[in-house]
């Protein structure tokens, strides 16, 4: 045996650490997560028909969500789903919360966000910014008159 070999061969009574995944491990021994290794800190299972969503607590965050149609999502205990995510405006910790609205009434937001974003990419196109000059001013803007705006989009 080769110095080499040698030195890959555990000595007599070493404790050998197999080289495994973590989600194979061995009949009776419990399923462990090793430390430093890539996760997601806020994964939650999914509900069927749901869309989930977690919201900071901040002042008026969680009512404006209620108002929007979610719910609070609670644990086995019936407590609601929460993870600390950082430090609040106070210095305290900044709580989460995980909340949930049907799908149908989530596509249909999205849909509405999508609207309103196209009627934005509309007046840009127009020369028309909302917010922007208006009366003698709104003719200080200028536009390409034969080419127009032209905004390049990509889908993700």
């Amino acid at each position: 045996m080769t110095d080499e070999q040698r030195r890959r061969v555990p000595a007599e009574g070493a404790r050998v650490r197999p080289e495994m995944p973590v989600e194979a491990a061995p009949r009776g021994r419990n399923v462990r997560k090793p430390f430093g290794t890539r996760e997601q800190k806020l994964a939650y299972p999914d509900r069927e028909g749901y869309h989930r969503h977690w919201f900071n607590d901040e002042p008026g965050r969680i009512a404006r969500a209620q108002e929007a149609g979610y719910t609070q999502v609670d644990d086995d205990s019936g407590k609601p789903v929460s993870m600390t995510v950082g430090v609040a405006r106070g210095g305290g910790a900044l709580i989460a919360y995980l909340m949930e609205i049907p799908m149908e009434w989530y596509r249909e937001d999205m849909a509405a966000q999508e609207a309103q974003q196209q009627e934005l990419l509309a007046q840009i196109r127009q020369g028309r910014v909302p917010g922007g000059p208006t009366g003698a001013d709104r003719n200080a803007q200028y536009v390409p008159r034969d080419v127009g705006i032209t905004i390049r989009e990509e889908r993700r």
